[in-house]
């Protein structure tokens, strides 16, 4: 169990018991796991002290190592029991106990799974901003696992599918402004089309909060990805963008498969498919899940239709990455 003892610098004595109780609740109180009787530093949040050991953080951080050779202060800096006490400024309590997870014990890669966002989220910026690059570099690793650069990783991923409360939507917004501040680039154009595609009334709700710059790309996202090719995938089965003049372009003849096309569609919008959730349209569009055989929709129509929805998804997703941050897939791969 940690002490309960105050910091030298402190008032010794309280007026009277209200008083010191009143101090024990408002000031940070020692952290129960992360309170080493040997710790040669305590970090301080608004919350909780850690008395922890300033060669573990030395060795993993260069930002942290450079503070902690600078000359010492005067002699009425904060101390406890004469251990120096540094100010967390900026960094929240969340931030800097998962920081200390990762470094006492934690088996990083493996217990990264088990994690909400925000304690992920925490932990990419804690360690990007004081440059604990070991657990930037397996953070940022699991996170693009989770926001991948490729359809097909996406697709595997199944993000999509994963926390649906509006804490984990919530979650989204505020994993985009820490990636924008740490740079992890790569993972944002996923993030954007999964905010973006959301229902417009809760996108609102974040407004608010959402810094405006980033607000401009993420309804730029919502018009150019999710409205843009969401249409498009819609015209594919209504056969407005055929032509007639190459094979692959003709309309089709069959008033009947044209009208069962146009029955399953209006079946299908706003029910089982949101065509805004763009990458996430089913492979066989509003055939998925449909018997063919008993169908009076043309093979060549269907199998045309098909490939039409999967090219329309290609393109989208060629485009999300120039939409949100103006560059390539190869661009932001290579940083």
């Amino acid at each position: 169990m940690p002490p309960k003892r105050r910091r030298t610098n402190e008032s010794s004595h309280a007026e009277d018991g209200g008083q010191e109780e009143n101090l024990a609740t408002t000031k940070p109180q020692p952290h129960e796991d992360f309170w080493f009787e040997d710790g040669s530093i305590v970090l301080a949040t608004d919350i909780h002290l850690y008395r922890v050991h300033k060669g573990m953080l030395s060795r993993f951080s260069k930002v942290l190592n450079d503070l902690f050779e600078l000359p010492p202060g005067d002699a009425d800096e904060d101390r406890w029991e004469g251990v120096p006490i540094v100010r967390m400024a900026g960094d929240s309590d969340e931030e800097v106990v998962m920081l200390l997870k990762a470094l006492y014990g934690m088996s990083l890669r493996e217990e990264l799974h088990g994690l909400t966002l925000s304690e992920i989220a925490s932990l990419l910026s804690i360690s990007s901003k004081y440059e604990f690059q070991d657990i930037r570099a397996i953070v940022t690793q699991y996170l693009e696992s989770l926001f991948p650069a490729t359809l097909k990783e996406y697709k595997a991923s199944k993000i999509h599918e994963r926390g649906r409360t509006p804490n984990d939507l919530i979650m989204l917004f505020d994993l985009i402004v820490v990636a924008h501040r740490c740079e992890a680039l790569i993972i944002l154009p996923v993030l954007y089309y999964l905010c973006a595609q959301l229902h417009m009334q809760f996108i609102v709700g974040r407004l608010d909060t959402f810094p405006t710059r980033l607000t401009k790309t993420l309804l730029l996202c919502r018009s150019e990805i999710c409205e843009y090719y969401g249409h498009r995938i819609i015209e594919d089965a209504l056969q407005v963008m055929l032509t007639g003049t190459w094979d692959f372009l003709r309309i089709c003849g069959s008033s009947h498969c044209l009208e069962e096309f146009r029955a399953q569609l209006a079946k299908d919008i706003g029910r089982k498919i949101t065509f805004t959730s763009v990458f996430d349209v089913p492979e066989r569009g509003i055939l998925e899940g449909r018997d063919m055989e008993h169908s009076k929709i043309c093979k060549d129509c269907a199998t045309r239709y098909i490939s039409l929805v999967d090219i329309e998804k290609e393109r989208a997703w060629d485009q999300l990455p120039r939409v949100v941050l103006g560059k390539e897939w190869t661009e932001l791969k290579q940083r």
